[in-house]
C-alpha cells in the first residue's frame, strides 16, 4: 500500500493535468484484471453490475510538499486528496473476483468540478464520493460560497494616519462586522496598499463562507450592499442531505458532517443518492502539512472489498 501511494503521489496531477495518474491508474487496473475506460472529460470509469458507486477524484491543489513516511503517516500533496482514496480502490480490486461495484476518478474536482457534472448528467445510480472523513460517514455537506470583495477609499499622504479613507483598514473592518452577524468565513486573500508613502485607496479581499444551514441567496446578497464596495460572488452551493448507502453502512457506523464542497454537490443536484466516506482528516489538506494514515488507506481498502460482496446486481 505504501508503495502503491508513494507511486501515486510522484505523478503531478494538478487540475488540468490529469492524463498521466489517468494512464497509470488505468494500467494498474488493467494489470489486476478489469478494464477501464476513459469519457470525454477525462474521468475514469470502471462498470460493475450493480447501481453503486465509489467515485473521487485525481486532481490536487499545486504542490506544496513531496512524499514521506514517518512510520505510521504519509505525508505529501495528494496523500490525502484524494490519492489515499485512489489507492484503496486499486488495492481493492485486488481482493475482488466478481465485480458488482463501479468506480469513477474525476478530473477537475479542485478547480471547477467539470468530470463530476459531465458524469453525473451521463450516469445514475448511487454513489460514495471517497474525500477524507477520518473514515466517517457524511451525513450532510455544509454550504459555501465564494465572494471578492473591492473596497474604494480616499488617498492621503502616509503621515496622514487619520485622514482620507483608507481602504484596507475598510476591508478589515467590514469582516469584522460579518463576523458579528454570525458569519462563518476566512479570509483566502487580500490585495491593497503599494510601496509608496500614502493612505491606501483600494483594497481587494476574498472571503470563502460556509453555511451549516440553507440560507437564500438574495438575502445573502444584501449583507454586501454598502457604499464604496463592489463584489463578485464567484461560488454559491446549497448545504446538500446525505443519503443513506446501507452496504456501506453494514461496515462503518460513526457519522459525521462535510464542511467543505465535494463532487457529492453535482451528483445531488442531478439526482443521485450521494453520501462521503474516505480515509484522512480534512484539516491539513491544500497545506504542506498534507497527511493520511497508511492503516486507514487499508482499512478503507477491506471496507471496499467487502462492500462489493454486500451489494446486489442490479
Amino acid at each position: 500500500m505504501l508503495e502503491l501511494l508513494k507511486e501515486l503521489v510522484s505523478i503531478k496531477s494538478i487540475s488540468g493535468f490529469e492524463s498521466e495518474i489517468r494512464g497509470y491508474i488505468e494500467e494498474k487496473v488493467d494489470e489486476i484484471g478489469f478494464k477501464a475506460k476513459a469519457d470525454d472529460v477525462g474521468n475514469l470509469i470502471i462498470e460493475g453490475s450493480s447501481d453503486l458507486w465509489f467515485v473521487t477524484h485525481m486532481d490536487t491543489v499545486p504542490i506544496k510538499s513531496e512524499f514521506r513516511y514517518d512510520g505510521e503517516f504519509a505525508y505529501g500533496t495528494g496523500v490525502c486528496d484524494a490519492k489515499g482514496c485512489i489507492a484503496a480502490i486499486i488495492d481493492s480490486l485486488t481482493k475482488i473476483d466478481e465485480l458488482r461495484l463501479n468506480f469513477a476518478f474525476f478530473v477537475d474536482e479542485e478547480e471547477g468540478g467539470t468530470g463530476s457534472e459531465h458524469f453525473s448528467k451521463n450516469y445514475l445510480g448511487r454513489a460514495v464520493v471517497m474525500e477524507p472523513t477520518d473514515m466517517e460517514i457524511a451525513e450532510r455537506q455544509f454550504g459555501s460560497a465564494e465572494v471578492i470583495l473591492r473596497f474604494r477609499g480616499d488617498a492621503a499622504h502616509g503621515a496622514y494616519w487619520d485622514k482620507g479613507l483608507n481602504a484596507i483598514d475598510e476591508a478589515i473592518k467590514f469582516a469584522m462586522e460579518l463576523r458579528k452577524r454570525g458569519f462563518k468565513f476566512s479570509i483566502q486573500k487580500i490585495e491593497g496598499g503599494s510601496d509608496e508613502y500614502l493612505i491606501p485607496d483600494d483594497c481587494a479581499m476574498r472571503l470563502s463562507f460556509v453555511f451549516d444551514e440553507r440560507i437564500d441567496k438574495d438575502v445573502f446578497v444584501k449583507n454586501f450592499d454598502k457604499e464604496n464596495l463592489e463584489f463578485e460572488i464567484s461560488e454559491f452551493y446549497e448545504p446538500i442531505e446525505c443519503d443513506r448507502i446501507r452496504e456501506l453502512e453494514i461496515f462503518v457506523k460513526e457519522k459525521t458532517v462535510m464542511i467543505s464542497w465535494t463532487d457529492a454537490y453535482n451528483l445531488k443536484k442531478n439526482g443521485w443518492a450521494v453520501t462521503i466516506w474516505g480515509p484522512g482528516e480534512l484539516i491539513n489538506c491544500h497545506t504542506a502539512k498534507e497527511k493520511v494514515r497508511i492503516k486507514d488507506i487499508e482499512r478503507a481498502s477491506e471496507i471496499i472489498s467487502r462492500v462489493n460482496d454486500a451489494v446486489e446486481e442490479r
